[in-house]
């Protein structure tokens, strides 16, 4: 079959990923936050990996997807700082219309505000295992389609 990505799917994938990469409160070069992670369950024909780079006191975020039939061209990332403000998401490096206002709960929790044209979307509550393997978001969708809990696992690389 032919890939086929809906890119609002796309980003909300990648939201639930920038909450949970914000959770460790003693960040180095060497944390179990930084590299690759990829999606359990990608979308038809490819994977979504996600790729952090530490910059500063916040995170570099990359989203790309990847299979024989996905767009090459499309690259999506954040710059986040970690403290509730609003970032931007880029996709080509241009302006989406969604932001993430990421806030550190402790060192394995934190939460998102999700927005899309300034409208609240979501709030995703993140966890982050004992051993740094992976990822569990939680999102409850309040104005988007489909409305509700959306769960998604994503694994260290």
């Amino acid at each position: 079959m032919p890939f086929s990505i809906h890119l609002s799917r796309c980003l909300r994938s990648m939201t639930f990923v920038v909450c949970l990469l914000s959770l460790s409160s003693m960040v180095s070069a060497d944390s179990l936050w930084g590299g690759a992670w990829v999606l359990r369950e990608p979308p038809q024909g490819g994977r979504l990996i996600m790729t952090v780079e530490e910059v500063d006191t916040g995170w570099n975020l990359t989203y790309k997807v990847v299979g024989p039939d996905a767009p090459a061209s499309t690259v999506s990332t954040v710059q986040t700082p970690l403290n509730g403000k609003e970032a931007p998401l880029l996709v080509n490096g241009k302006p989406s219309g969604q932001t993430m206002g990421i806030k550190r709960i402790d060192t394995h929790r934190t939460v998102t505000v999700l927005k899309f044209k300034g409208k609240e979307t979501g709030v995703s509550m993140a966890e982050v295992s004992p051993d740094g393997k992976v990822l569990k978001i939680e999102t409850d969708y309040v104005s988007s389609n489909p409305i509700g809990k959306e769960i998604q696992y994503w694994d260290r690389q």
